[in-house]
């Protein structure tokens, strides 16, 4: 209905033009067409200053009316340290068009109404007028000159890379079909190497899991950033072309596959502080469309958006970013957890099941000593057994394996510093196979462990060893979980005399 209403509405405007244009006729063959013509053009000037003059009010207010929606003002004043400079320069700029704008606009209605057509009014020819091309070329010349020094300036400032000393955060950035990685250096610092060779269904960023860096990277989906923190950005893409935008930061750097780019910036308003602001304009005091119960400025957050449309899921890319205080981001980013050791790390995929990281050293050597110091603190020593989990042996061999060493090592650490503590090594096996050869192997595997502590500088007569097969099983052997904890090895540890061992036989 609305519909047939506005194709009336239009038929009968189309109709109305139509007879005033009859009328015109009509009136130049009742007055003379000289006589319609003079008046017409008299009219058409004045009509034309008049909708000069509505045109540039309406243009003017309009701009005020909508300024808090335009970059730069009221609540999208910019939340970096740079953006302000951006901001500074695209306000120079619009004055500058602005007012050449009002000027020209000026000019055209009003040249149009003085020298509209009058009976006995004889155009003049100019061919050329050298004053005139001199100021129409050299004005706007030397005010582009400066418009374009003082942004190179700023250029070459804002997109300079950061120095050798300088205190920056470096996380990076890459965009796919329709979605953004975000990864953060884990408690060095430094984010490891990529090779897009190495992508797979396991490695979506194809990190090269023998740089050491990667071992603590962590990759979240939005951005977490601390109030002035000077963050470099590293930005680099899948698939397509995207386009790394943070509005309220005055952010925006292409994200090009195998050409990798950065932006270099320091947020100065956390989002709670930009949240104040935004309360003090009447557009964000309106309840929020998805949550009604909440004002709309209590749950805007900053934006990390792909400007470059990259396909139908284009829209999807939209991030949260957060700026906390450095108290909170620290909190926050020790919570994160380590793609490669939560995902990689002694799996098919793992190059490093060899070796040990300094930190996984570190957090097995406190483990160590909790539980050790812990049973010496109680005074009944029936808890003193420690399950030396990750000590271990090749497949039925009393050899042990590389990464035994650190928690043996550990235990000689921990004997060292306990001098009136002895020890007691039990080796246990799991039901499977023939007993007396379990009994042999769980023996000789305490044995090696014996040895291993000798060599490592403890006294032989504060150790005893000896192996107890599958008699003293901790879970069943029903399943290959519960076989894996019946293979194990012990460590007994009290400040008393050890006991007199009574091998087992079959």
């Amino acid at each position: 209905m609305s519909t047939l209403i506005v194709i009336i509405c239009i038929a009968l405007l189309l109709l109305i033009i139509l007879q005033i244009g009859r009328v015109r006729d009509l009136a130049k063959q009742l007055r003379g067409a000289e006589e319609v013509e003079a008046r017409n053009t008299q009219m058409t000037g004045i009509y034309l200053v008049a909708f000069m003059v509505v045109f540039l009010v309406l243009a003017t207010a309009s701009a005020f009316y909508y300024k808090n929606m335009m970059l730069g003002y009221g609540p999208n004043e910019s939340a970096s340290a740079h953006g302000g400079r951006i901001d500074s320069m695209m306000s120079i700029t619009l004055w500058v068009t602005y007012s050449v704008f009002i000027l020209t606009h000026i000019l055209l209605f009003w040249y149009a109404f003085k020298y509209r057509h009058q009976k006995g009014r004889k155009a003049e020819f100019i061919s050329h007028n050298n004053t005139l091309e001199i100021v129409w070329t050299g004005i706007p010349a030397i005010v582009m000159t400066f418009l374009v020094i003082s942004g190179l300036d700023a250029w070459n400032d804002i997109m300079g890379d950061v120095g050798v000393d300088d205190n920056v955060l470096e996380i990076e950035a890459t965009g796919y079909q329709f979605a953004w990685q975000m990864r953060y250096p884990g408690p060095d610092g430094l984010l490891g190497r990529k090779d897009f060779r190495l992508i797979e269904g396991s490695n979506q960023l194809g990190q090269d899991w023998t740089d050491l860096k990667n071992a603590d990277d962590v990759l979240v989906n939005d951005i977490v950033l601390p109030v002035n923190q000077k963050v470099r950005v590293r930005i680099t893409a899948k698939d397509v072309l995207h386009d790394f935008y943070l509005p309220q930061f005055r952010v925006k750097m292409d994200a090009v596959p195998g050409l990798p780019t950065y932006f270099v910036f320091t947020p100065t308003k956390t989002t709670k502080e930009w949240r104040k602001e935004l309360s003090k304009y009447p557009e964000y005091q309106v309840p929020d469309e998805n949550d009604p119960e909440k004002m709309r400025w209590e749950t805007a957050n900053y934006e990390l958006a792909c400007a470059e449309l990259c396909g139908v899921g284009h829209w999807s890319m939209a991030r949260k970013v957060t700026i906390v205080e450095e108290d909170e981001y620290e909190e926050w980013a020790a919570e994160q957890k380590s793609f490669y050791m939560e995902n990689i790390r002694f799996t098919k995929d793992d190059p490093n099941t060899g070796m040990l990281f300094p930190a996984e050293i570190a957090a097995r050597r406190a483990e160590f000593n909790t539980e050790a110091n812990t049973a010496l603190q109680t005074e009944d020593d029936a808890d003193n057994t420690l399950i030396l989990k990750y000590v271990t042996f090749e497949t039925g061999s009393a050899n042990l394996t590389e990464l035994s060493r650190y928690q043996l090592d550990d235990a000689i650490a921990f004997l060292k510093k306990n001098a009136d503590v002895n020890s007691f090594l039990k080796g246990h096996t799991d039901n499977t196979g023939n007993f007396d050869s379990n009994l042999s192997l769980s023996q000789r595997r305490a044995e090696s462990v014996y040895n291993y502590l000798v060599k490592g500088g403890i006294a032989a007569d504060r150790l005893i060893s000896a192996g107890f097969s599958s008699t003293v099983p901790i879970d069943t052997n029903e399943t290959e979980e519960g076989r894996q904890a019946n293979r194990r090895t012990e460590l007994y540890i009290t400040r008393d005399a050890l006991p007199v061992i009574e091998r087992l036989s079959k």
